[in-house]
């Protein structure tokens, strides 16, 4: 997966001072190398069988939506504060530069689906985690993540229950 990194650009001071982001937005634009890096998380959801993806806003849209598409299995958007109507199920959360919240709609889930949650980056864990407890929240069961770019020295794994399957297709 050496290659991939070629087309992943780092913006330097984004999204603050201080931070090298990872924009895969690139990849998007080349559907070869989309494919090869999508690849290993649809054997990941071949192996595991979910009922749904869940996707994180709002680049885990992009890919957890596609590989729902593409298995034939149901897609769960978690969505940022205020941006879903009706009864929605809320987590407050700790990000290292600021605090937010995630939603997802009370009644998209049911009770013990297996669930994938999908996103495009894994850095120290703090929004995977949260994702994650929200589904729980829900009554789903929670089956394992998967990412496309994964930092691994900031350690987001360690915040992420070890007993789920944690995939991860570019590692820095």
């Amino acid at each position: 997966m050496k290659n991939l990194k070629s087309y992943i650009s780092e913006v330097n001071n984004f999204p603050k001072e201080g931070i090298v982001f990872k924009d895969i937005n690139p990849i998007y634009g080349e559907p070869k190398i989309w494919k090869q890096i999508m690849e290993p998380l649809r054997n990941l959801i071949i192996t595991l069988k979910p009922d749904y993806l869940a996707g994180i806003e709002s680049r885990g849209f992009i890919s957890a939506s596609a590989l729902a598409f593409k298995n034939d299995i149901g897609f769960i958007p978690i969505r940022k504060a205020n941006k879903l109507p009706g009864k929605v199920l809320s987590i407050n959360y700790k990000l290292e530069y600021g605090e937010d919240r995630l939603e997802i709609q009370e009644d998209h889930i049911k009770n013990d689906s297996k669930i994938i949650v999908i996103d495009d980056l894994l850095a120290t864990g703090g929004t995977a985690e949260a994702a994650g407890n929200l589904l729980k929240k829900a009554g789903a069961n929670l089956i394992g993540y998967g990412f496309l770019v994964e930092l691994t020295a900031l350690k987001g794994r360690k915040r992420l229950d070890n007993e789920l399957v944690i995939e991860s297709v570019v590692k820095y």
